[in-house]
């Protein structure tokens, strides 16, 4: 039984993770079948902003990124407490579980591919750059066999940018695996592309010898092998030119490593075009294709998933609330979406009005106004649309006759009463114009009819001519304000009743507003503080919570 996540089906779990969970997951449209991952955030960290924060900011950045050895990200959104990404999906496996399903090391041609591979996507990543020019200063800072997916057409991609550290990052640098760690990473100290080209290294030993450089199951005294700078000992006996590479790229010392994942793919290449022109043997992705057919013969995961129900109750839908560019209480809404899934835009239809909008353009009657329509009441069809416009029209000409015929009646000493036209169609929806015409006649005028209405004199002798309109209140202008809590909660604004919860990027008005915390149904909480907001954007509330019994 599959699951919906808005638009995708969740078909069955991948992986779990510290921060998220991976499913395989598709998307039907219009006869078009789309296989693709969706990563979901774990519901227990999901109201933890230090989680979320690291969860945005894998989407934003991953989807920044455009090259052939990284895993596209191209989906981001939130359905209630539930955030989630999608990616593409690789059809294939991880190096770190091939390594394990081979019980050996890859052919050194193999291993220098991949980590060639991994270099070519870590080179882009670190040298891209922000809008303004300057360098975003990115580091994986994950790089392992598990984060490496190899497909089964000999493809190399680079995933997981979930602890990327940028320029300008601060506090603890920690975050990693701490078998693939350089030092300075696990000592917490600021780290820069050299960590990552230490991390390569470290995949590349491995790819080549089958067994990890820093062993062990001890997350505590890995970490301080790592924070040490400490390897195990080379295999007996093992030898290979890559050697030379990978004692370079893991030295203790930062500056004796390769200055950039640039510099170790140059000695790399230099490797594998040696090896190919010695032995002249079959492209490396091709070699890599059949040495995973001959790994994970007759396991492979890509059978076909016929039609499955779907738990009605799982069933949500996107909802555009404003796509702000953090994630809010509502946001159901997919803030990101493939070109290939939006509609081509439709030809403009001809320009219309309705009945709702008239009504709505029309200053309010003082008797005998026609009822507004109810939420009860569906629209009018595109089609009655000409004739509502018709019947407006009329209504309006109709008022305009009565009133000049009206200024034709020669009673110089007395004033006409104001004149309101009122006609409405079928739906009850259109309203004519009020007019309020004084009583100076033409010269020529005419004589009036027989039965023409009579007239009363208003009080103030002195009105002139004027036609009434009805002014709009003025606009209050309203800033951006983001509602953060420590746990998630929902809150109130004001007097208004509707429940949101954070993180919430809403707009309010300058000046006092009162925002009610009453917690989540495992954190229940009670409180009320005053916001004071400033007449400009980018005002922010992060609100710590007690818990109450």
């Amino acid at each position: 039984m599959s699951r919906a996540l808005g638009r995708y089906e969740l078909l069955r779990p991948l992986a779990r993770g510290g921060m998220g969970e991976v499913y395989l997951a598709r998307r039907r449209a219009a006869g078009v079948e789309k296989w693709l991952v969706v990563k979901r955030m774990r519901p227990e960290r999901a109201g933890d902003a230090r989680f979320l924060d690291l969860f945005m900011r894998e989407a934003r950045l991953s989807m920044s990124l455009a090259h052939q050895n990284i895993v596209p990200v191209f989906d981001f959104g939130r359905i209630d407490d539930q955030v989630f990404l999608a990616m593409e999906r690789v059809e294939g496996k991880d190096l770190g579980s091939s390594i394990t399903k081979a019980g050996k090391g890859l052919p050194p041609l193999l291993a220098a591919f991949i980590a060639a591979e991994c270099c070519q996507a870590l080179d882009y990543a670190h040298r891209r750059k922000g809008p303004d020019g300057a360098d975003l200063g990115i580091v994986h800072r994950d790089v392992t066999p598990r984060n490496v997916l190899l497909s089964w057409s000999g493809e190399v991609k680079l995933t997981d940018f979930g602890i990327a550290a940028l320029a300008g990052d601060t506090g603890s640098k920690t975050a990693g695996t701490p078998a693939y760690m350089a030092p300075e990473q696990a000592r917490g100290e600021t780290t820069d592309v050299r960590a990552d080209v230490y991390a390569v290294g470290m995949v590349l030993r491995e790819a080549l010898t089958g067994v990890r450089p820093r062993g062990g199951n001890d997350r505590d005294g890995v970490l301080a092998a790592a924070q040490a700078g400490k390897l195990d000992p080379w295999p007996d006996g093992f030898e290979s030119p890559l050697k030379a590479i990978v004692d370079r790229a893991t030295q203790v010392n930062k500056e004796e490593r390769y200055p950039d994942a640039r510099a170790m793919l140059e000695d790399l290449d230099e490797f594998i075009v040696g090896e190919r022109a010695s032995k002249k043997v079959d492209a490396p992705a091709r070699q890599l294709a059949a040495w995973l057919a001959e790994i994970w013969q007759g396991e492979r995961d890509d059978v076909t998933i016929s039609d499955v129900d779907i738990e009605a109750k799982h069933l949500m839908s996107f909802l555009d609330d404003g796509m702000f560019d953090v994630v809010g209480s509502g946001t159901q809404r997919s803030m990101a979406m493939t070109a290939a899934d939006e509609p081509l835009p439709a030809e403009p239809p001809p320009p219309s009005v309705s009945s709702s909008q008239v009504g709505a353009s029309m200053p309010p009657v003082q008797q005998g106004t026609a009822r507004p329509p109810t939420a009860a009441e569906p629209e009018p069809r595109r089609s009655q649309l000409p004739w509502l416009l018709l019947g407006a029209a009329l209504a309006t000409a109709g008022a305009i006759a009565l009133v000049l015929s009206m200024r034709n009646h020669e009673q110089p000493e007395k004033l006409p009463a104001p004149i309101v036209a009122v006609a409405a169609d079928a739906a009850e929806h259109v309203v004519a114009p009020l007019v309020e015409i004084d009583a100076a006649p033409p010269i020529d005028a005419a004589p009036v009819p027989v039965d023409a209405p009579p007239r009363v004199k208003p009080k103030n002798q002195t009105q002139t001519n004027q036609v009434k309109q009805t002014t709009p209140p003025p606009t209050t202008t309203k800033y951006k304000v983001m509602i953060n809590s420590t746990p998630w909660s929902y809150f109130t604004i004001d007097n208004d009743p509707t429940k949101q919860t954070t993180l919430a990027n809403i707009e309010l008005a300058p000046g006092p507003h009162k925002i009610h915390f009453t917690g989540n149904e495992a954190y229940p909480a009670d409180k009320t503080v005053t916001i004071e907001v400033p007449e400009k954007d980018g005002f922010k509330l992060v609100q710590k919570l007690e818990s109450v019994p």
